[in-house]
């Protein structure tokens, strides 16, 4: 079967992917601040080496379009745009290489676009919209390294694909070792071993981990203890058959059950020359689910695996039928995360655990509140009782020093220094998933309820914010 008959015309996956495109820009600007997303724009006001939840990059990038463009939405996703573009240009670059570039290309960006995580990590400031468009420079020049082996500057450009998405998410080490293996494997790959070539290029992706080693040094590998310790704590943790059930049925909802044939025909074929995104997939795929035996796994966490074999998927969704299932999917799920993160939180509504939701709603009223408090009040600093809620009300206030008071580790450790305050008037915002710790309440000679507010969205109240006023901070000192 030919490409071009493998699906749609490219004219029509042209259209498809347009319109898909325009919603995606459409979100970028309009759809409301995700918690994490403002996380991260703190970072970027704390320029630092490193950071406790993740590598660096998305600090840095963060830090870069806050400087240029302001506390805005323009500033928090102005970076999340630059990548879409370069994911984009990459997807040419790899259809201008079959014979067919315009179908190709279309078909591949309406898949990458219709697919629910890849649209989704991609339309908001989170670290994972840099690990797919450095994963897709990684997996585009091995391609041509393959191709033509004696042109190392392909080993070189992938090394610094390589290590910039290490920057960007820790679990981008699968791209350096499957690299490895896949130069063992492929005969016409091993000589590379025998030329000084693939030791510099390694030596190039562990110098831009410099910093992340350097700050975790510094800090008792507080990070790296946090990823592989703290959250995943998989000694200490039994047989876990709800964790591989959440994982399975989670990867299935955020690909859709349409795309899992192609991707699995895909992933099961050789002598192509695609070697390389298979080992990717199968390496993130299968170490996430053998981790899933024993601990929750996130499920945007495997999405490296999906993004190696995006390029190639095109000419295996064989059928009309399964590649409008996907896109009609895509539309629907998309359609929902609109709605739910644009209009009104659906989700928290009828799951009244889902708080993340609802945390994308009610800062403007929240910031319009503490700035009331703070025209009648001398106030040394204002906290919230979580970075859930202190990163949006940072955002909202265009305030840098708002600071996280939770009794868990976080970001804002590492700037907030308690001792500094002693003896000030703080504001303290807590909500109904976040209440004030009676421990950090202690701290204070007095602590007064300022304000309650409802936040309400077309009727339906979505959270329950109080505002306390601590008067007379005294910080326990930390443990010698």
């Amino acid at each position: 079967m030919s490409e071009a008959r493998a699906g749609f015309g490219w004219r029509t996956m042209r259209g498809v992917a347009l319109v898909l495109l325009f919603v995606k820009l459409v979100l970028l600007v309009g759809a409301h601040p995700f918690m994490d997303e403002t996380y991260y724009f703190v970072w970027g006001q704390h320029p630092q080496l490193s950071y406790f939840d993740h590598p660096a990059l998305i600090g840095w990038t963060q830090g870069i379009a806050g400087a240029l463009f302001g506390w805005s939405i323009a500033g928090l996703r102005a970076m999340v745009l630059l990548t879409l573009i370069g994911d984009l240009a990459l997807l040419h670059l790899f259809a201008r290489r079959t014979a067919d570039p315009p179908w190709w290309f279309w078909t591949s960006t309406v898949i990458f676009l219709s697919t629910p995580i890849l649209f989704g990590l991609t339309s908001v400031a989170l670290p994972d919209h840099l690990m797919v468009f450095f994963t897709l420079a990684t997996v585009y020049c091995v391609e041509r390294l393959r191709q033509e082996p004696a042109r190392v500057r392909w080993l070189y450009l992938a090394a610094l694909a390589i290590g910039f998405a290490m920057l960007s998410r820790y679990n981008s080490g699968v791209l350096a070792g499957a690299l490895v293996a896949y130069i063992l494997i492929v005969p016409q790959m091993r000589k590379l071993f025998a030329t000084p070539h693939l030791y510099l290029a390694a030596l190039l992706a562990v110098a831009l981990q410099a910093p992340v080693l350097i700050w975790n040094a510094e800090h008792g590998l507080a990070s790296f203890g946090f990823i592989f310790g703290g959250r995943q704590k998989l000694a200490e943790a039994g047989l876990n058959l709800d964790g591989l059930r959440g994982y399975l049925l989670g990867g299935l909802v955020v690909l859709s059950p349409f795309i899992l044939w192609p991707m699995a025909r895909f992933a099961f074929t050789r002598r192509d020359g695609h070697g390389y995104a298979r080992l990717v997939f199968a390496i993130s795929t299968l170490g996430f689910l053998l981790a899933s035996l024993f601990t929750n796994i996130l499920i945007h966490w495997n999405a490296i695996a999906y993004v190696a074999v995006l390029p190639f998927l095109a000419t295996w969704f064989r059928s009309r039928l399964l590649l409008g299932a996907q896109i009609a999917y895509g539309v629907l799920a998309i359609g929902f995360a609109a709605v739910n993160y644009g209009v009104l939180p659906v989700m928290a509504m009828v799951n009244a655990t889902d708080q993340t939701s609802a945390w994308s709603y009610g800062w403007d009223e929240v910031a319009t509140a503490v700035t009331a408090i703070r025209a009648d009040e001398t106030i040394g600093f204002v906290a919230a009782t979580d970075y859930a809620l202190a990163s949006p009300l940072a955002f909202a206030l265009h305030d840098r020093d708002v600071v996280s008071v939770s009794a868990h580790r976080d970001g804002y450790d590492d700037w907030f220094d308690p001792e500094a305050h002693r003896g000030e008037t703080a504001l303290i915002v807590a909500d109904t998933w976040r209440r004030l710790d009676p421990a950090f309440a202690a701290q204070f000679g007095t602590v007064e309820t300022a304000r309650e507010l409802d936040i309400i969205r077309f009727g339906h109240v979505t959270d329950h914010v109080t505002i306390y006023i601590g008067r007379k901070f005294a910080p326990a000192r930390a443990a010698e």
